[in-house]
């Protein structure tokens, strides 16, 4: 049992992808791949429809081949997403220097895998379960998601503009952490005046920079 995965970000769009297959899987890494910004390049003899539909708008590039085990593919990420099991064992051994490699069939094989997501704006909640099932990861995502804020997508648009403002003033660093505390309060996000109190506090900043 492997414990010492980290979660983090990865920001994809300074980074090749390669994903070896072309069926419901390969889609799915795919689309997610895409939507974040990354390149993919996907290698298999036929696509799934959707990842052909793709294909086709030119959102990633097809290579319309097999794929042999003593291949070497230079890509920063590779993605293994056949239904052959030796394949991917092959491709695994044979991979290029530093390359991170995700496994379809056996997630802790790899050195990456793919969590469960929920986004509400620029809010993101993972959830994981290295693999071990699914199905409970499923049922853990619905009960988060039930949990997260109803309004968390809009506050978060709120605090993000108010962070850059609050920054640009001419405030202390104390006096900026506090204002950014107090924004990111449950009181003062439900508040319907919190940009007009955003406001005064800038402007109260501004003027006391003045004297």
């Amino acid at each position: 049992m492997r414990m010492s995965a980290l979660p983090f970000m990865l920001e994809l769009s300074m980074l090749n992808t390669v994903i070896v297959g072309g069926g419901q899987l390969a889609y799915k890494r795919a689309l997610s791949i895409i939507e974040a910004g990354g390149h993919v390049t996907v290698v298999a003899p036929t696509l799934h429809p959707q990842l052909h539909a793709l294909a086709l708008a030119e959102k990633l590039r097809w290579e319309a081949r097999y794929v042999s085990g003593d291949e070497c593919f230079l890509a920063d990420l590779l993605f293994l997403c056949t239904d052959q099991p030796l394949l991917h064992q092959q491709l695994l051994q044979n991979r290029a220097p530093r390359q991170l490699v995700y496994v379809g069939d056996q997630a802790q094989a790899g050195h990456v895998y793919v969590p469960a997501k929920i986004e509400k704006g620029l809010l993101t909640v993972s959830i994981s379960t290295a693999g071990a099932s699914p199905s409970y990861t499923k049922r853990i995502k619905g009960q988060i998601a039930n949990m997260l804020p109803e309004h968390a997508a809009e506050e978060l648009a709120f605090l993000q503009k108010a962070r850059e403002l609050v920054l640009a003033s001419n405030g202390g660093n104390g006096e900026k952490r506090a204002l950014l505390q107090e924004l990111a309060s449950p009181e003062r996000l439900q508040d319907e005046r919190r940009e007009q109190w955003l406001d005064d506090q800038l402007r109260r900043i501004a003027e006391d920079n003045q004297k």
